[in-house]
């Protein structure tokens, strides 16, 4: 009896695996791995004719030295550092104490978390353009309401004290929605007698909070860090759609830019996408630099309930 010809079993399993991962596989190399290379590539190199890109063996670095000496991109990058550092955290404590309510059994608590949610299913431009009306100094509900009570008008977007604040707030708002949801899937996972020794105990509600609540939805609390450092170190379309294309006013565009609105200038208005592509592995080098620290610390304070 001959053994009969072809492919174990095995070897079909792996080729029915292989086949199903490939798409997947392809469009990770063909539209991240690919061109992160590519964008090495053109950072080294200057932006000749037609938008080609030519690598002079004498000024390989000249696009990072000139990044180095630009003071915009300086700006840029402690605009986005100030930025990530405002609205991550604050997002993260209103998202936690909002989720704690919303996880207890009141009256309408489905009517408040549609209502948070909302942002998320709306469009960022159209987010940010109501925003923009609301900021405006003479018309807008928020200055309205504090000449109500009989305070002075605040130039939202053209003082330099407030316009990156007033950036974070809108970034803050369109997301708060979707981290609450993820914080109330965790909070509800919780188990009830944690809660109900602490009650013995005589805690209160912010000791419970504090104490039960954070610890046990950390690996949340961690997941929505990550995604959300990242989102704001990449922030773009808020500064875009508040301030336009346009440099604007210097000392404003000096304290609101951030690194990508400055590779968006350089890429799609001076048309420089060999020091765009500089500006943007810098961004990619100070994502992971957070990234690795985020994931080395939350050995610390993340609690993973075995």
């Amino acid at each position: 009896m001959s053994k009969s010809k072809g492919l174990s079993r095995k070897h079909q399993d792996w080729l029915w695996g292989y086949f199903f991962v490939f798409p997947t596989f392809f469009g990770l190399c063909a539209l991240n791995i690919y061109p992160i290379f590519k964008t090495l590539y053109m950072s080294f190199g200057t932006s000749g004719m037609f938008g080609k890109i030519v690598i002079d063996p004498n000024n390989v670095f000249g696009n990072y030295t000139r990044l180095f000496q630009d003071m915009e991109v300086w700006y840029a990058i402690r605009n986005t550092l100030v930025f990530t550092f405002i609205s991550v955290p604050l997002g993260i404590v209103l998202a936690v104490v909002l989720a704690s309510l919303m996880s207890q059994q009141i009256k309408g608590v489905g009517v408040y978390r549609v209502l948070y949610f909302m942002p998320v299913v709306a469009a960022p431009a159209a987010i940010t353009m109501v925003w923009k009306l609301m900021y405006n100094e003479q018309y807008g509900v928020i200055n309205t309401l504090i000449r109500a009570v009989g305070g002075p008008s605040i130039s939202w977007l053209n003082d330099t004290r407030f316009c990156l604040l007033s950036c974070a707030i809108v970034a803050i708002w369109s997301g708060l929605g979707q981290q609450i949801i993820i914080m109330i899937g965790a909070i509800t996972g919780v188990s009830k007698s944690y809660y109900e020794a602490a009650d013995i105990d005589g805690a209160s509600g912010a000791r419970k909070l504090w104490s039960i609540t954070v610890p046990l939805v950390s690996p949340s609390i961690f997941f929505i860090l990550i995604t959300g450092m990242i989102g704001a170190l990449k922030q773009f379309d808020i500064v875009y759609m508040l301030y336009g294309k346009t440099n604007g006013v210097a000392s404003v565009m000096n304290a609101v830019r951030t690194i990508m609105h400055k590779y968006y200038e350089q890429a799609f208005t001076v048309l420089d996408k060999a020091y765009a592509s500089a500006l943007v592995m810098v961004a990619f080098v100070i994502i992971m630099i957070f990234t690795i620290i985020q994931f080395v610390a939350q050995k610390k304070w993340v609690y993973y309930d075995n």
